[in-house]
Order: C-alpha cells, then sequence, then structure tokens
C-alpha cells in the first residue's frame, strides 16, 4: 500500500475513533495506534524521498533565494559603486591603467629603469594586484558599512564578503583584454598554459582574498583601528611583492621576507602566464598552500567572533 493511502487511512480510523462528547478509552487507544502507524508511513515517504535523489522543495527554494541575494550584492558592488559617475565602470579599468602610468614614468623615463617590454611587465602584475589590494581594503569596512541590512535581515553575513571578492573580479576578468592586447603588441601570443593556469590562479586568487576578506572584516568590527593598520600593511606589501621589479632581483637572503607575503607567488605566477608564457609549479603550490591557510584561518576567525558580533554592530 502506498505512503498515501496509509495516511488517508490513519485519518479515516482517527476520526471515527473521536466521536464529540465521549470519552471512549478503547477509541483512544485506536487513535494512538493509528499515529504509531502513521509516523513509519511518513518516514517512508521521507526516505523514498531521500532515495530517489530528489532534492526537497524548501532546499531548492533556499538555495534559490539565496542565489538570487549574492546576485544582488554583487550587482550593488559592480553598478551601484560607480552609479553617479561620468565614467562609471570604466573606473575600474582607469584606476590601474592610470597607476601603471604614473609608475611607469617614474621607474623607466626618470630613474631609467632598463627593462625591454617593462609596460606589460608592470601591467601584468598590477592587475592581479589591483584585485588582491582592493578586495581586502573593501572588505575591512563592509561589515560595518551594511548594519543596517544585518540587524533588518536574516541572511549569510558571508555573502557581503563573498559579493565584494566577486565583484572584483569582474573588474579584473574585464582588464584581460587589455593585458590581451599588450601581449600582442610586443610580439607575443597566448599559448596552452593560459588555459591551464589562469582558471588555477583565478580560484587560489579568489579563496586568498576571501579569506583575508573574512578575517578582516570581522576583526575590525571589534578593533575599529584595524581599518587603518590594513592601509598601511597594503601599501607596505605592495613594495614587499615584486610588482615593479622581478623577484629575480632580490638578493636570495631577503627572498624568505617575501615569502612571507601571501601575495608574493601568487603575483609572480601571473607575470609568468602573461609576460613568460611560462608556469612555475613550485610557485604555483607554494600559492595553493597559502590559500589553504589562509582560507582556514580567516574562516576559524569568522565563525569564532560572529557569536558576538551582534554585541558591537
Amino acid at each position: 500500500m502506498s505512503c498515501i493511502g496509509r495516511l488517508g487511512k490513519c485519518d479515516a480510523s482517527s476520526s471515527h475513533a473521536s466521536r464529540p462528547g465521549r470519552s471512549n478509552p478503547l477509541a483512544k487507544g485506536d487513535q494512538d495506534h493509528s499515529t504509531s502507524r502513521e509516523r513509519p508511513a511518513q518516514g517512508r515517504c521521507a526516505s523514498d524521498a531521500v532515495i530517489s535523489g530528489e532534492v526537497p522543495y524548501e532546499v531548492k527554494r533556499k538555495t534559490r533565494q539565496q542565489l538570487d541575494l549574492l546576485k544582488l550584492l554583487v550587482k550593488k558592488e559592480i553598478i551601484l559603486r560607480y552609479k553617479r559617475t561620468y565614467l562609471g565602470f570604466l573606473w575600474s579599468l582607469l584606476n590601474p591603467l592610470l597607476t601603471g602610468f604614473v609608475l611607469f614614468i617614474a621607474f623607466k623615463i626618470f630613474m631609467r629603469f632598463e627593462m625591454e617590454d617593462y609596460t606589460l611587465f608592470l601591467l601584468s602584475a598590477l592587475f592581479p594586484w589591483t584585485w588582491f589590494s582592493v578586495s581586502v581594503s573593501m572588505s575591512t569596512n563592509t561589515l560595518i558599512g551594511n548594519i543596517s541590512l544585518i540587524k533588518k535581515v536574516v541572511f549569510p553575513k558571508h555573502f557581503l564578503l563573498l559579493a565584494t571578492v566577486i565583484g572584483q573580479l569582474v573588474n579584473f576578468i574585464f582588464s584581460l583584454p587589455i593585458l590581451l592586447v599588450l601581449v600582442y603588441s610586443y610580439g607575443k601570443a597566448p599559448t596552452w598554459n593560459w588555459l591551464v593556469a589562469m582558471p588555477l590562479l583565478i580560484g587560489v586568487q579568489f579563496i586568498v582574498c576571501y579569506g583575508l576578506a573574512l578575517m578582516v572584516s570581522m576583526v575590525n568590527a571589534f578593533f575599529r583601528d584595524m581599518e587603518h593598520i590594513i592601509n598601511v600593511l597594503l601599501s607596505l606589501l605592495f613594495w614587499m611583492t615584486p610588482i615593479l621589479y622581478p623577484l629575480e632581483a632580490v638578493p636570495e637572503r631577503y627572498r624568505v621576507y617575501l615569502s612571507l607575503n601571501p601575495a608574493t607567488y601568487l603575483i609572480q605566477s601571473w607575470r609568468d602566464i602573461f609576460f613568460s608564457n611560462s608556469i612555475n609549479w613550485d610557485y604555483i603550490f607554494i600559492c595553493i598552500l597559502t590559500a589553504t591557510v589562509v582560507f582556514l584561518a580567516g574562516s576559524l576567525v569568522f565563525k569564532r567572533l560572529d557569536r558576538r558580533l551582534d554585541e558591537v554592530l
């Protein structure tokens, strides 16, 4: 007999046994017996849905709502940030380009830094660095800047940080055609190494940025000086990352200090792809290890402090 038939039979027996105005122990016993028969029937129906591999409707609905929320947050990060500007979204590309132009004048023209194809050398590291630095700096105030939303709506708070990192990822993807034009203008061309390394590096850098975002955003909610500390640290990391200079130019005894920087081998791996069309698997392995440690540390800090977040917001 099917689950629906059993449930119907149990409901009929229950209504027949319990009549208004009377207290019948036998009827009560029959009702208890029918209820006991009803429970395993419901259990078997649920188990049949699980065995068949069907996702419950409530799970589908909740997942769809969370994805819609994440899309709205990402859209806010990408579009509303430049809503009242004339150039709009183009500023996400102009910022690293103008920064690269200033650095090119300072190092190539004024300081006579001797290196071939220095523009491509510089921008191949500057674009990934922009994704990294802007994601970390913007996520510092993400929780504080969305206090009203956090207090009024129940949703996963880490979605705010996911949206920040994804928004900067979109900006980075839109900057790739600029690098591609530069690659061809210097007589080079993409190879199969691009298809192998780029998705891997995008995934690794996303995890690094997301892990740091989880950590700094939650710490800044409890310790507001963190915002200023992060700005100083990012300025320090900029000069400790091989962006303006090749990693090989750093003396061997000092490279151990650069290895403490989570962006060092990540940025160098991007440059190897764009500038040299090569993959350094040792660097990529270090990047994967760094991403794992940063993500676990950020998740631990976020979960520990999230319990007391309402006390400080």
